[in-house]
């Protein structure tokens, strides 16, 4: 991340901006980002490159976000994925998880 100061905490690092950067497992929700998506109407960005695990709590987590964001017109996009990661969206089947990765929704499951 680039250009402004960063702030970091654990688990995720922010720059002062809609973006935020996942670091380490993300096995839990993360405050921070519910904050971000509180406070705007904007585009939240979560960028996953540091991400090393991700557990089904947070995968959870990650589906309530956006729900939450889809409630409020607000859209959340999930960026440089891991393949590892991006992996355990698609055998997790979460449709609303897939889209905020930028792919079409392929199965014609449940959406949340």
């Amino acid at each position: 991340m680039s250009g402004k100061k960063a702030k970091k905490s654990e688990q995720v690092e922010t720059d002062g901006t809609n973006r935020v950067r996942v670091l380490g497992d993300l096995d839990h929700g993360l405050d921070e980002v519910d904050r971000l998506l509180a406070g705007t109407k904007d585009d939240v960005i979560i960028d996953m490159s540091a991400c090393t695990f991700i557990s089904v709590d947070g995968l959870e987590w990650l589906e309530e976000l956006l729900m939450r964001a889809e409630s409020m017109t607000a859209k959340v996009r999930l960026v440089n994925i891991p393949p590892t990661i991006y992996k355990v969206f698609k055998v997790a089947h979460l449709d609303c998880i897939l889209k905020a990765c930028g792919s079409p929704a392929a199965s014609q499951g449940p959406m949340c």
